[in-house]
């Protein structure tokens, strides 16, 4: 019984968090408007329909190659899953797989403290506090703003509210990683590396802020292990060279490159200046304290380790939402890792102080025990009673932005849509339809069509009575055929189209519901044939008059038509003339991995002022013009690379172990030597 005994209270907390949670397993909309959780279902049903990870996305961001659409973790589990149930949903299946790893959450802490502790009661206490309480509420003003209309833990709301599933899975995932970390620099033996190396992968493949959590929280169990004689640093970093070697199928040089250099922009224009140097020199200093007064009194490595994380995690949110600074991107998002250490943190604490003979000791921790109870036992209440029924999901036709996409899939563009607020984040999470928008710009390559979306949507920096003209032409250079407008008064979350008369006092109204309306504008060419001359200009994000001679080309209508047809997600054919002294320009975003053939021959290609592809085609009457997106040289190394590591690392497996048998086996039958002479003894 003893030994079901771990096994039933993990199912019981399980199902716990499956009870307090339940509309999470329900298909449709949830009421929180704000998520960006269907740009993330668009990459899974993208990746469902089109698993080749070299391949390209023709319907986000004017073009995008899919390794760069996100991190693969989640959209390939989902795209298997859709194979395995081919009637599902991709946005449901992918929704049902983020919920149930938020549920798996607190059993992964329960099997963390009790391997540590191991102590049944104790890991139970902990994982059952995770469940159901949320200090930030209490430690952050802006957290207890954001509550919402329901109760939820912090992790739980940002699931529900903001739709970090990428997030929730890294978060219940960590601990996993932490403890294989910790079993490969104490243990001996390859198996115990290999398993770190695959949980370390696994996170990096998930989700950036979990990967970075990940890091700081080795590099923190590195520096709480300097008291242990026997953990053996070179097989964590073994562990996580091989880690790399695993993953680096995807993350590639360039990815990892264009990520690092978007991320801060991408995090509020992030810049690690005097203030962010001052306060990561103070989390330094502090997590080396804290290492040296653990170290000085002798505490336990978890003890250590556990209050290093929270000290660290806590020193970063605590940073943004106290004082306005983020130390590193996106501060404010680690209060997910900040909780989960601290509730370890503290239970220790409080598991260590009711261990102590000192009577007095023991009473101020259960007074101080009681009284966090007694703060938090609001939450509680109101997270357990309220009823399921404030946030059950509603049949996604009821939905204002699902109506819209609805029209938009019955009246197909040619051309791409401008989708502006959240309505970019779920369009292709319902239909294959080309937008301008998306939802990962970090992994863009070509920035320039978003910053000119930024333009679009804020107006700014336009010339005082033109705003309505120049918005127009970055309209048209971008080759939009629908714009999307929620007013002030639609039920659209974001509503982030500023001053939207600028389009009426220029095009026509094709739909309008409510206070949502779908603008047309005449549909554009994809391809056309056109002089260098005729190029965008300089600077096209600042000066739209520099697009007037390009737009007159491509929209000329008396000009040659190239004909297009997509024939794939990475396949498109061009038909048509080609006529002398001309570049064959087309509003699809330039990529090295693009690869172009006219009439059979190669052609070179190029990328002009707004990032999209040209081709240097040659003078021909009924040309015929093909271009495959065939990805580039560095992802077919990196992809060998990453093949031979898989082979390598598990082809070890069973060779180390015949190795290892066979050396048990040497020794079982060595003859045994004499005491007196160490010859053998002759049978």
């Amino acid at each position: 019984m003893k030994r079901l005994a771990a096994p039933l209270v993990a199912c019981a907390i399980f199902l716990l968090n499956v009870w307090l949670n339940a509309p999470l397993l329900l298909p449709g909309e949830l009421p929180f408007r704000g998520s960006i959780e269907g740009g993330y279902a668009a990459m899974a049903r993208f990746i469902s329909a089109h698993p080749n990870p070299w391949g390209w996305n023709p319907f986000q961001y004017c073009g995008v190659p899919t390794q760069f659409l996100y991190l693969p973790g989640l959209p390939y589990l989902t795209a298997l899953l859709v194979r395995v149930f081919p009637h599902s949903s991709p946005d449901y299946v992918y929704h049902l797989i983020t919920a149930i790893f938020a549920f798996l959450g607190p059993v992964v802490v329960f099997f963390f403290a009790l391997y540590f502790t191991r102590s049944l009661t104790w890991s139970a206490v902990v994982s059952i506090a995770y469940s159901l309480f949320s200090p930030a509420y209490g430690l952050f003003p802006a957290v207890e703003k954001d509550r919402g209309i329901v109760q939820l833990p912090w992790r739980i709301q940002v699931l529900a509210k903001y739709g970090e599933g990428p997030h929730n899975t890294g978060l219940a995932l960590l601990p996993l990683a932490l403890l294989a970390v910790w079993r490969a620099g104490k243990s001996r033996g390859y198996p115990s590396i290999l398993l770190a190396a695959l949980l370390l992968a696994a996170v990096t493949l998930t989700n950036w802020i979990s990967a970075l959590a990940l890091a700081i929280a080795c590099i923190l169990l590195l520096l709480a292990t300097l008291a242990e004689s026997d953990f053996r640093v070179w097989r964590v970093l073994a562990a996580a060279g091989l880690a790399y070697f695993l993953a680096c199928f995807w993350l590639t040089p360039s990815f990892v490159e264009t990520i690092a250099f978007n991320w801060p922009a991408d995090a509020f224009g992030y810049q690690f200046g005097p203030r962010q140097q001052g306060l990561l020199a103070g989390v330094l200093a502090g997590a080396v304290l804290v290492a040296f007064v653990c170290h000085k009194l002798r505490a336990s490595f978890y003890f250590c380790f556990v209050t290093l994380c929270a000290f660290v995690f806590g020193w970063l949110v605590t940073a943004y939402y106290v004082y306005g600074v983020d130390t590193i991107p996106e501060s404010r998002r680690y209060v997910l890792e900040f909780e989960l250490f601290l509730f370890l943190a503290m239970t220790e604490a409080l598991r260590l102080a009711l261990r102590q003979p000192n009577q007095t000791v023991r009473l101020c921790a259960a007074g101080a025990a009681g009284v966090a109870l007694l703060v938090g036992l609001p939450q509680l209440w109101a997270y357990t009673t309220q009823k399921a029924d404030l946030w059950r999901p509603a049949p996604r036709e009821q939905t204002v932005e699902y109506r819209l996409a609805q029209w938009i899939a019955e009246h197909p563009p040619s051309g791409r849509v401008f989708a502006s607020g959240g309505l970019r984040f779920r369009l292709n999470s319902w239909f294959d339809i080309p937008q301008v928008g998306g939802g990962f710009e970090s992994g863009l390559r070509n920035r320039v069509p978003v910053d000119l979306a930024y333009r679009i949507r804020t107006g700014k920096e336009m010339r005082a009575g033109s705003e309505a003209q120049d918005t127009l032409r970055e309209l048209r250079a971008l080759g939009v055929e629908y714009v999307v407008v929620h007013g002030a008064r639609s039920r659209e979350y974001y509503r982030d189209f500023l001053r939207p008369e600028r389009l009426a006092e220029v095009l026509p109204v094709a739909y309008h519901e409510e206070n949502d309306t779908i603008y047309r504008l005449p549909a554009p060419r994809l391809a056309q044939s056109l002089a260098v001359e005729e190029l965008p200009g300089k600077d096209v994000q600042h000066q739209p008059w520099a697009l007037d001679a390009y737009l007159g080309a491509m929209e000329h209508s008396s000009r040659p038509l190239l004909r297009t047809e997509w024939k794939d997600a990475g396949y498109l054919v061009l038909d048509g003339d080609v006529p002398p002294d001309r570049l064959v320009a087309l509003r699809i975003n330039y990529d090295p991995g693009w690869r172009a053939t006219q009439d059979g021959r190669r052609i070179e290609t190029a990328a002009d002022r707004l990032g999209f592809l040209v081709l240097h085609a040659d003078a021909a009457p009924a040309s015929h013009i093909e271009l495959h997106y065939a990805g580039t040289g560095e992802q077919r190394v990196f992809a060998l690379l990453s093949a031979v590591a898989w082979v390598g690392a598990f082809g070890m497996v069973p060779i180390l172990w015949r190795c290892r048998k066979g050396a048990a086996g040497r020794r079982r039958y060595a003859p045994p030597e004499t005491k007196a002479t160490g010859e053998s003894i002759s049978l």
